[in-house]
């Protein structure tokens, strides 16, 4: 079996940056939960970092590297949230004219 297009054409991380995408990920365990999906707060990354010991300006590349990712990843999951809001809508309008 091939693999998917999605795995065979994976983006490749530049040396150094698979750092930043641990944080990321350790990160976005620690997001805001409420009506939806929050932005990681700062004192998480403040505190990750201090446990990593990344101070100075090596955390203001981290926060400012973490804040990016983080925006990306709300605007993808609200985009597929609103795309399945517009299936589930559609699924309804449609399953209600069938039935009249």
């Amino acid at each position: 079996m091939p693999l998917p297009e999605k795995i065979r054409n994976k983006p490749i991380l530049r040396v150094g940056l698979d750092f930043y995408w641990k944080a990321f990920a350790d990160l976005s365990t620690d997001r805001d939960m409420g009506m939806g999906e929050g932005l990681v707060p700062w004192t998480s990354v403040y505190f990750w970092g201090l446990r990593h010991q990344v101070t100075g300006d090596d955390f203001e590349r981290l926060w400012i590297i973490i804040r990016g990712m983080d925006s990306v990843y709300i605007d993808k999951r609200n985009l597929r949230s609103k795309t399945k809001m517009g299936k589930i809508k559609s699924f309804s309008k449609a399953k209600s004219l069938g039935s009249k």
